[in-house]
């Protein structure tokens, strides 16, 4: 039966094929347009074989996708609706891990008790009562887009707690973030040095709205290929984050020769850090560097390493870099009230607190939005918390850290809970690179944007797993 049902199978395939090739010789004598459409359907059907064969491919393929998008939007030179794309990905996904059989360690994972996990259910319900809230009864587009985004956020979350079943897994989790963002730095460096390619300078010219923050008194903000300068400095700075880290190790879980390279992706996302012009992010690395520091004070390598960022810190600072745009940049993020649009930033946040007081459910999802028609039309929130309180009000922002703190708590748990120097290091790496991204939220929507999304739902799931797997023997294998 079983040689059977391969032979039949097999009969197919060689049917298709037969029925594609004058198909496809037939399409590309067409114009491009239907070229294109066939690459597309080729390469579409391609992934989402891949993923549902194989839902950890399908998840590392939809992190790519979502990372580099905007350069395939640019070389187009045509808008593409990413978030329909990776939307579609993702389903095709979540389907492949729930048709995946013998996966046992999701089992271990109380979905009806969890404490964070509830925090999450409950601000999901917050999320379908804000469908009611009356302040946007007239225009429900802003709820559909949150939602939606909250629905990704969540698969996200969810396909990395099934992802993750022992270290060995979380270390290839590690592995991909650290590539992809070295050589996003490496490109970003290729345009600070050369400049923007000629397609991202057409794309820039036709789509000038987009592009708005890149262009300020110092220079051009470098973006690689993500999305804007903001976003691509947030992730940068929990990359370096994850390297110096790391870096930490000893000799015999992280070798000589893979420190260099480590020290390499270091070096080169420490500098499109400083291209990308995002002061948040330069706030970011210290931040999370002092929780590592908190932590792990005994550690001999994680004392080495604060001491030798310190004194980089003071050169940088106060250096003899006068000429330099991006130092000079750097400063102004601790700076404090010298920097004039930090200023402007601390006055729209006083101006508008009487409108939180008084609104406790908020004005609606992207009621801040130029054109949404709310009283908060066009209001530059310039923070994720203060986003939060003007859309969702004060008690969507009391959900939001409650969420935080059970988060963090976790993260502390987990990293004490560690046996080997493995699950220290890779828990600590989860609990810095987090606690920078909190901090982050203040001052950017980090939490809410596609790239640096990824990562902190990431981060969210991680936690929650490692959570039931340091409870387990042995979770090395």
């Amino acid at each position: 039966m079983e040689i059977a049902k391969k032979n039949i199978f097999n009969i197919f395939i060689i049917i298709g094929w037969v029925l594609l090739i004058p198909a496809i010789a037939y399409i590309s004598a067409q114009e491009i347009k239907y070229i294109a459409l066939l690459i597309g359907l080729v390469i579409g059907t391609t992934v989402a074989a891949i993923s549902i064969l194989n839902y950890r491919a399908g998840y590392f393929i939809s992190c790519t996708v979502a990372l580099t998008v905007r350069l395939l939007e640019r070389m187009s030179g045509t808008e593409i609706p990413v978030g329909v794309l990776i939307d579609a990905i993702l389903l095709i996904t979540l389907l492949g891990s729930l048709l995946k059989a013998g996966d046992d360690s999701i089992k271990k994972v109380d979905f009806l008790r969890d404490p964070v996990l509830i925090t999450f259910y409950i601000y999901g319900g917050y999320v379908l009562l804000q469908f009611f809230n009356p302040a946007f009864v007239f225009d429900r587009h802003g709820w559909t887009t949150f939602a939606r985004v909250f629905v990704r956020n969540m698969i996200f979350m969810y396909l990395v707690m099934k992802m993750i079943r022992n270290m060995n897994d979380l270390k290839v989790f590690l592995k991909f973030w650290i590539i992809i963002l070295t050589i996003a730095a490496f490109y970003a460096c290729i345009q600070q040095w050369f400049g923007l390619m000629p397609f991202e300078k057409a794309y820039i010219a036709k789509y000038p709205e987009k592009f708005k923050t890149v262009i300020i008194l110092t220079g051009i903000r470098i973006f690689s290929f993500v999305s804007d300068p903001a976003v691509f400095g947030v992730i940068m700075a929990c990359g370096c984050i994850i390297n110096i880290v790391l870096l930490t190790s000893s000799s015999k879980m992280i070798s000589a020769s893979k420190k260099v390279f480590l020290l390499i992706s270091l070096a080169l996302q420490f500098m499109a850090l400083g291209f990308s012009g995002t002061r948040t992010a330069y706030i970011m690395v210290p931040m999370g560097l002092i929780m590592m520091l908190f932590v792990n004070l005994r550690n001999r390598n994680t004392v080495i390493g604060a001491l030798v960022f310190v004194f980089a810190f003071l050169v940088l600072m106060f250096g003899p870099f006068h000429g330099n745009s991006t130092v000079i940049r750097m400063r102004t993020a601790f700076s404090g009230s010298e920097d004039a649009s930090l200023n402007v930033r601390e006055v729209n946040r006083h101006r508008i607190q009487p409108y939180i007081y008084s609104h406790p459910i908020g004005g609606g999802f992207l009621s801040c939005e130029p054109g949404s028609g709310s009283e908060l039309d066009g209001f530059p929130p310039d923070s994720g918390y203060l986003r939060t309180a003007l859309e969702q009000g004060w008690i969507g922002l009391l959900l939001i850290m409650v969420n935080i703190y059970m988060v963090m708590q976790y993260m502390v748990a987990n990293y004490f809970a560690s046996r080997t120097e493995m699950e220290k290091q890779f828990t600590l790496v989860i609990l810095c690179v987090m606690f920078a991204l909190v901090v982050s939220i203040y001052a950017q929507e980090s939490s809410g944007l596609i790239e640096s999304a990824l990562l902190y739902y990431a981060l969210n799931g991680i936690s929650i797993k490692l959570k039931y797997l340091l409870s387990s023997p042995n979770i090395t294998t």
